[in-house]
């Protein structure tokens, strides 16, 4: 029996290197030995670009419970994949090191027979031409399951995620939203300690998505599984995982169940805004804002969407709209509501107010 927790990782990071092989404009061509000459000589003019590298991760501490399920929340670029990546092993990690279903990152042959994965493009390894019960036959007995076992499983998961009545419909016939379910089916087939799930509710209906939530909240952990599952939608992960870690820009922003990270909101509001015709201000927001996003509206009307997460307070109001008008232009809306994981993982893509 295994013990420990099924994955532990310390200071893990991960930098992409940035390098690009680009043709000064030659064309190469690949026939008969005079032009194969030509073309070496034209090999020798390649250049290489060095881009900047890309961080993905920096210093990532995690431990997950056996039978804990674990979401990953965070806006595109992250680093969720890479972390889950890594945690899959797929990807070996530039710095740090940890364990996952007993074996140390570097094993990553024995992680991958230990854990199932699934990820938002794994439709596209289903086989077309055969139906969604024949691709998880074929799959399971490929990888080494008894024929028997093959047919018990499949009816299993066919049932569990609703598939059975699509069972004998080929891969091609399927919509979108039943190849992500088929795809889901596939992972569950072995029981293995490890589920990874890649924001597997892509292409779902919410009837669908709800049903896979409580599928995944209910009977995995009930079967030993440890479930880690990425998305970029709060409420989903919030409905399904026991604890949510937050990443962005590659750090951990935050990390403990909902309850925890809502308790480190308190005391604070988010402020909805829509300005017509405005400039983000030159001057820097008051320092009971802790966080700002503008978005532009598409349309005519030049409107600026402003969402921030503010003080509560008796001049919080006077303080931000005054701030905003600061840049001219007109306020045409104001909302008020409490925050939410949503509010925890947003992308700052004009100011980051903290510390301001």
């Amino acid at each position: 029996m295994e013990e420990g927790p099924a994955v532990s990782l310390q200071a893990v990071g991960k930098v992409y290197p940035g390098v690009e092989m680009s043709l000064r404009g030659t064309k190469l061509e690949t026939l008969g030995p005079v032009l194969w000459a030509r073309n070496a000589i034209r090999a020798a003019r390649l250049t290489i670009e060095h881009a900047p590298p890309v961080t993905a991760l920096v210093d990532v501490n995690l431990s997950v419970a056996r039978g804990e399920v674990l979401g990953v929340l965070g806006p595109n670029g992250s680093g969720k994949t890479t972390l889950i990546k890594i945690v899959a092993g797929l990807l070996r990690p530039s710095t740090g090191d940890g364990m996952v279903a007993g074996y140390p990152l570097t094993a990553s042959d024995a992680i991958r027979r230990r854990v199932s994965y699934v990820s938002t493009t794994g439709w596209m390894g289903l086989e077309w031409a055969l139906s969604a019960r024949d691709n998880l036959r074929f799959f399971a007995e490929l990888s080494g399951m008894s024929p028997a076992l093959a047919r018990r499983r499949t009816d299993e998961v066919l049932r569990a995620l609703d598939l059975e009545e699509d069972a004998f419909k080929l891969t091609s016939e399927l919509s979108n939203g039943m190849r992500q379910r088929l795809i889901m089916a596939r992972a569950l087939l072995w029981r293995t300690p490890l589920v990874l799930l890649d924001e597997p509710f892509v292409g779902l209906d919410p009837g669908h998505r709800q049903a896979l939530s409580d599928y995944i909240r209910r009977e995995l952990p009930a079967l030993g599984q440890t479930v880690v599952i990425s998305d970029h939608q709060a409420e989903v992960v919030e409905s399904v995982a026991d604890r949510v870690l937050i990443l962005e820009g590659g750090h951990v922003r935050a990390l403990g169940t909902v309850a925890d990270i809502m308790r480190s909101l308190a005391g604070l509001i988010v402020l909805e805004v829509v300005t017509e015709l405005s400039d983000t201000p030159t001057l820097l927001p008051p320092p009971l804002v802790h966080r700002v996003e503008r978005r532009l509206r598409p349309g005519p009307l030049g409107l600026v969407h402003w969402r921030l997460t503010v003080e509560q307070g008796p001049s919080t109001f006077s303080a931000v709209l005054a701030w905003l008008s600061s840049a001219g232009g007109r306020i045409v809306e104001v909302e008020e509501r409490r925050p939410g994981l949503q509010d925890v993982m947003a992308d700052s893509t004009v100011l980051a107010a903290e510390g301001a």
